[in-house]
């Protein structure tokens, strides 16, 4: 059996992560970069979304948490030049943060779903839930049945 960090993305994974690349690459959001998890499903999902959107990938150890004030403190240190970044982490944290910076309740964040944020920050460390607002929140479902943003 495989270590959970070893754990590779399953077919829909693949099949998710490439129908969310395509939506951040059409939509064209500019992001700097994507800071991801090294676990091998958030790695290969990441790379997938990188390649797709042609933007720098990141991986980083540190991203591989299942806590929410954890995944929070790594967040404020993300580098001040790093404007629009993507995160690809785990769940339950990413869950969490999420309903943490939206300003409404996320009732399910399911694998592969994307939350993006207006912060109001002037750095990272400033990142908290009064200076976010959630812009919006898809599913690779939601996309699929053609109820994207």
């Amino acid at each position: 059996m495989l270590e959970d960090h070893d754990r590779p993305l399953n077919a829909r994974g693949e099949r998710d992560s490439f129908t969310m690349a395509r939506y951040i690459a059409d939509i064209d959001e500019a992001l700097d970069v994507v800071f991801c998890s090294t676990a091998a499903r958030a790695l290969d999902f990441a790379q997938v979304i990188s390649e797709l959107a042609d933007i720098s990938l990141v991986p980083d150890l540190s991203f591989y948490t299942f806590d929410e004030d954890e995944l929070m403190e790594i967040l404020r240190s993300l580098p001040d030049h790093a404007n629009r970044v993507a995160i690809v982490a785990h769940n339950p944290a990413v869950h969490q943060v999420a309903n943490r910076l939206g300003d409404n309740q996320l009732e399910k964040f399911p694998t592969a779903g994307l939350a993006a944020f207006n912060c109001d920050i002037e750095s990272w460390r400033d990142l908290a839930e009064s200076n976010c607002a959630l812009a919006y929140f898809e599913t690779p479902k939601q996309l699929a049945a053609g109820h994207g943003e």
